[in-house]
């Protein structure tokens, strides 16, 4: 058997504890003493162990800067949704001061309601809003926003109602055209554009005409902005002209529109 391995491990303790013990004495009578070699030594000593510990400053300084990164990111991603959130109050207090001014120039009676729902099939386009019977919503009532007509009730309950959308393909309305105010009926076609049936080839129009609800339907008064003329063309066989239309109501980002009643 070895030597090594018959010596007691409380020896190896003891032998090893005096060597400590006999290098810390000799560092501080070594370090105590004030002659330039010394002093020398003892500098070249600290900047070694300065070099020694600077990975170990340098990775805690790592991960105090890690740690801080992740709480800029959350302030950064509490503000950006906080920024968000005014955004759209802003935009809405917006829309609402244009409802008000719309409001405040017309005196037809209406109720203004919220989009709650939308419902875009290929031919058949609708929406729901928030108010209903309660609020004296029934069916066929004309629906607009602040620039022109967007549809009509169609299905009321208590507290909301479907509105058919002026884009759907069954969708007809009486309209009146031009300075002689002929008569003529508005079809959508795709999008925000649609055609004006019945209009003679005789009377004349212009780019830029409005198109207006007649007032001879039960359903809608008179002079309700619809549409604008974006061009005409006629055929020589044909007494009627066609007339290609743009709607006057914004279709893409609806949030309030009203109901006259």
């Amino acid at each position: 058997m070895p030597l090594k391995s018959r010596i007691p491990y409380s020896y190896i303790n003891k032998d090893f504890l005096v060597l400590v013990i006999a290098i810390t004495i000799s560092l501080v009578i070594l370090f105590s003493n004030k002659s330039p070699s010394v002093l020398k030594l003892k500098h070249q000593v600290i900047w070694v162990l300065g070099k020694l510990s600077s990975p170990i400053y340098w990775y805690k300084n790592l991960l105090i800067i890690k740690e801080k990164n992740k709480l800029l990111k959350d302030e950064v991603m509490r503000l950006t949704l906080l920024n968000s959130e005014m955004i759209g109050y802003h935009r809405e207090n917006i829309r609402l001061k244009e409802l008000l001014n719309f409001k405040q120039k017309d005196s037809i009676s209406y109720q203004i309601a919220r989009v709650i729902k939308y419902q875009l099939g290929v031919t058949n386009h609708s929406f729901n809003i928030d108010i209903g019977f309660l609020e004296s919503i029934e069916k066929n009532m004309p629906v607009l926003d602040e620039n022109g007509l967007l549809g009509k009730t169609i299905y009321v309950e208590d507290n909301s109602a479907m509105i058919q959308v002026i884009t759907d393909k069954n969708y007809r309305v009486s309209i009146r055209v031009g300075n002689e105010r002929v008569l003529g009926i508005f079809m959508p076609t795709h999008g925000r554009f649609g055609i004006l049936e019945g209009v003679r080839k005789t009377t004349p129009l212009l780019k830029g005409d409005i198109v207006y609800t007649s007032g001879i339907s039960e359903i809608y008064p008179p002079n309700i902005p619809v549409a604008e003329v974006i061009s005409t063309s006629q055929t020589l066989n044909d007494p009627f002209q066609t007339v290609i239309v743009k709607l006057l109501a914004e279709l893409n980002d609806l949030d309030f529109i009203f109901v006259i009643l």
